[in-house]
């Protein structure tokens, strides 16, 4: 079901504000109704559907730049999982811009969710099941945009033939999940950087004419916003972000005992901030290599400590906000890394076995900073940080180019004029397409504008 969404949206797109609390009343929703049917009508979808909503700003600014450009054959449209995503999408899109977009509400089907549930959250049958339950809406998509591939099941096992389906990718990282073979399903990818153009042309993953390079659209959500001050000293802070992986997360085996450290060294500020999936499932579970992990709770006492915050998946998790405050970054394979040397920084990484790590290019960020073998040498790391020298601050510079090009802002921009591009849609001769200043083969230009 769908419906045109006339309620009065947030004021302030910026993701740095607190998003608009979710309620429990019900999702009020109307029954379907026609799509437009005039010729060469295109409709341009965005798919938000995943659980949590650490995706949104790694698609949705681009839903922003597609809704000022003026064409009466372009039909935009947003589809949600719940109320919660919908509240969040509403902090992206300015207010004269959110009536020009029509909102979808694709809840899954109640037995998805049981089963889901009784797996502890290891297999997304809540995401499989609504894109199964809603295909046939879905599939009257011209095109079709997700930050994340389980939605190419549509098109390989749905039916949705006649939609064409654009990737945009939800982070910027080494990790091989980046470089899946069903990413070659997508009729179009927009690349980040030449970092991961390249690393997919090797792997046959995209071909020429296939894909955009547009940069980052989550750093034009939080573009030249004030960093803010989280704790009343002036001590260095260390921000802890350890990824769900079983297999690669530093969590299960090193987590409590970084917490006890920083409760027994208070001379440091803690963030600990994990990715948004550590915490929101019980169980997580990996192919390859087969691995069951279980998440686990924190205990009572590390929420008492005034040197350490803790966020188990709150926005200020996945907006940038505790990225940009941290003197230091500690972590394992988190594509967040790259969103922390926005300026270079010290950055350390925890390893949990990984013995051939050097010359594996899904740790290539480890290159970046320290690699910690045990949690007994991190006060040594931290205490002594004459080892971040000019070689490691060039290499991060030279990694963030490489990653993002040399124009942090504007990629929203540039993804829309791409998808437009893919789309075929006519715009009126007045509509004014920016030129795109996007090189990537340039190092990274005025770095502090992400720190005002």
């Amino acid at each position: 079901m769908h419906q045109q969404d006339t309620d009065e949206p947030v004021t302030d797109s910026s993701l740095l504000k607190q998003l608009a609390a979710s309620t429990d009343k019900p999702y009020a929703l109307q029954l379907p109704t026609a799509f437009p049917k005039r010729a060469k009508d295109i409709h341009i979808g965005f798919l938000f559907n995943h659980e949590q909503g650490h995706q949104l700003a790694h698609s949705a600014p681009i839903l922003a730049a597609l809704a000022t450009k003026d064409s009466g054959r372009v039909h935009l449209h947003a589809f949600v999982s719940c109320r919660a995503r919908r509240q969040e999408l509403k902090a992206f899109i300015p207010k004269t811009l959110w009536h020009r977009i029509t909102v979808h509400h694709i809840p899954p089907p109640a037995p998805a969710g049981w089963v889901e549930k009784a797996t502890g959250g290891a297999v997304p049958m809540r995401r499989i099941g609504a894109l199964f339950k809603h295909r046939a809406l879905l599939g009257k998509m011209t095109i079709l945009i997700a930050p994340e591939t389980t939605c190419i099941m549509l098109k390989t096992h749905m039916g949705c033939r006649n939609t064409r389906f654009i990737y945009t990718q939800h982070g910027a990282g080494d990790r091989a999940v980046g470089f899946k073979k069903i990413i070659r399903e997508f009729d179009h990818v927009l690349v980040p950087g030449l970092k991961i153009r390249d690393r997919m042309l090797d792997k046959n993953i995209i071909r020429e004419g296939a894909f955009s390079l547009v940069g980052y659209p989550k750093f034009d959500a939080v573009a030249r916003q004030t960093t803010r001050r989280l704790f009343p000293n002036e001590r260095q802070v260390v921000i802890y972000n350890p990824h769900f992986h079983p297999a690669l997360s530093s969590w299960y085996k090193h987590g409590l005992r970084v917490l006890e450290f920083f409760a027994e060294n208070t001379q440091f500020n803690l963030i600990f901030a994990p990715h948004v999936m550590l915490f929101s499932r019980k169980i997580h579970l990996s192919l390859s290599p087969l691995r069951l992990q279980q998440s686990g709770t924190i205990p009572a006492r590390f929420f008492n400590c005034p040197n350490i915050i803790i966020d188990q998946g709150s926005a200020c998790s996945t907006n940038m906000t505790y990225t940009r405050a941290a003197d230091i970054y500690l972590g394992d394979v988190s594509s967040q890394v790259y969103e922390t040397i926005t300026t270079p920084k010290p950055c350390i990484f925890l390893r949990n076995g990984h013995e051939e790590w050097f010359d594996d290019p899904n740790f290539a960020h480890w290159h970046l900073g320290k690699v910690v073998d045990d949690i007994d040498r991190l006060g040594s790391a931290l205490a002594n940080q004459s080892w971040f020298d000019d070689i490691l601050r060039a290499r991060q510079e030279a990694a963030f180019g490489a990653t993002f090009g040399s124009a942090p802002f504007g990629a929203a921009e540039r993804a829309a004029n791409a998808i437009i591009k893919v789309s075929g849609a006519e715009f009126p001769a007045t509509s004014v397409f920016p030129p795109s200043h996007f090189n990537a083969n340039d190092t990274p230009a005025r770095r502090g504008e992400f720190h005002a």
